[in-house]
């Protein structure tokens, strides 16, 4: 099934990893971050871990004394939160090194986002990014916005009964509601008014180049070991993963139209919706949705974006004959709008670096990868 950027490259260091922390490290860690919390607003009766967390320890905490916060003068009870802690290692993984500073280039997204609206004119859908209440920079803590009763949309798309809940309308309601938002973030994000976020921004380097390690510094070294299908195409792969390498290198101000802020890491995992089967279907124009995980956030090209979300929607057609994917691949489609030829090719080209990579676990069907390796050989060729 499709992962994440970090779940990807956990799975390909799978057996060298030494194990996570066991059951009374996690036990300390979560007594310690209650007792950070307790001298805050956010203090907290209990935290209670979260499943998914593969690079940080995520909990949904209790409060103490719920709080009262306004939205469009509307005061709102919050009773809970999600509590989110970093560390300089992978949450499943203590031998995994992933920078600390990820966490920092998440709390710049998240504030500024604050600033984006949650609703577009032409989705009239209410897409939202979780709000940042409390960030300790010294223990690299982040206390966000709980956004309760949700799931996330790819435990929908995988579920046994997906094809009775993801019907035509509501897979291709949301896949519409989430590229109308894609544009807006893409286009918002490149504004000027956006310059000094860019220029934040462009300092993940460590997440750029875990990126572009996941992706195109990988996949030829995946396909060797089918040497069938390598062969005849090895220097058009190496034109692909030559380019691919090189445009991670942009910085800001050698950004064309199709190149800007990027979340990094958009996946069916990173989008939440209400998860009751009755309020999906009984009524769709007033779903919710909500974009999370935001530390992959980084200066790319928009193809990246578009094509991991392309990518594991496919994915779960190809091998899974879930229909409602290819209905949410056309109303994403639609929603984002038109795409230049450069874009389109690229985003083509993405997709197949991305399930080339992402279907090593187990090792994929050799017709698998043969379709993925035409993807990014014909796409790159018309480039």
């Amino acid at each position: 099934m499709g992962t994440s950027l970090i779940q990807s490259l956990l799975i390909q260091a799978y057996f060298k990893r030494m194990g996570p922390l066991n059951q009374a490290e996690k036990d300390q860690l979560s007594t310690r971050i209650l007792q950070e919390l307790s001298q805050t607003p956010y203090a907290c009766t209990s935290l209670t871990e979260l499943s998914g967390g593969t690079a940080n320890f995520v909990y949904r905490g209790i409060l103490a004394q719920p709080l009262l916060r306004q939205d469009d003068g509307i005061a709102t009870a919050i009773a809970s939160v999600i509590v989110k802690h970093t560390t300089e290692f992978a949450a499943v993984n203590r031998d995994f090194f992933l920078d600390v500073s990820r966490c920092i280039f998440e709390e710049s997204m998240l504030n500024a986002l604050n600033a984006f609206p949650s609703t577009t004119a032409a989705a009239q859908v209410s897409t939202k990014t979780p709000r940042l209440y409390l960030f300790n920079r010294i223990t690299n803590t982040q206390v966000h916005e709980d956004f309760t009763d949700t799931i996330d949309f790819k435990s929908i798309i995988v579920s046994p009964s997906t094809n009775a809940i993801l019907t035509r309308s509501l897979a291709t309601f949301i896949g519409r509601a989430l590229g109308t938002w894609m544009r807006s973030f893409h286009t918002w994000a490149s504004a000027p008014e956006q310059m000094d976020l860019r220029s934040t921004i462009e300092m993940n380097d460590p997440m750029r180049k875990l990126k572009c390690l996941v992706t195109y510094e990988s996949f030829i070294s995946i396909l060797e070991n089918f040497p069938d299908i390598l062969e005849g195409y090895r220097k058009t792969l190496e034109g692909v993963r030559d380019s691919g390498i090189k445009e991670f290198d942009k910085l800001v101000g050698d950004e064309t139209d199709d190149w800007g802020i990027i979340h990094g890491d958009f996946w069916t995992g990173n989008v939440l919706l209400p998860n009751t089967t009755l309020q999906l279907q009984s009524n769709v124009e007033g779903i919710k949705l909500y974009i999370i995980d935001w530390e992959l956030a980084q200066i790319g090209h928009r193809a990246y974006d578009l094509g991991q979300m392309l990518g594991d929607l496919y994915e779960r057609k190809h091998f899974h004959n879930v229909e409602g994917s290819v209905w949410t691949i056309e109303g994403f489609m639609d929603g984002y709008g038109g795409l230049s030829n450069d874009i389109a090719f690229r985003t083509a080209i993405h997709i197949g670096v991305y399930l080339i990579c992402w279907l090593t676990n187990p090792i994929p069907a050799i017709n698998s990868l043969a379709i993925h390796k035409g993807l990014a050989c014909q796409d790159y060729q018309e480039c």
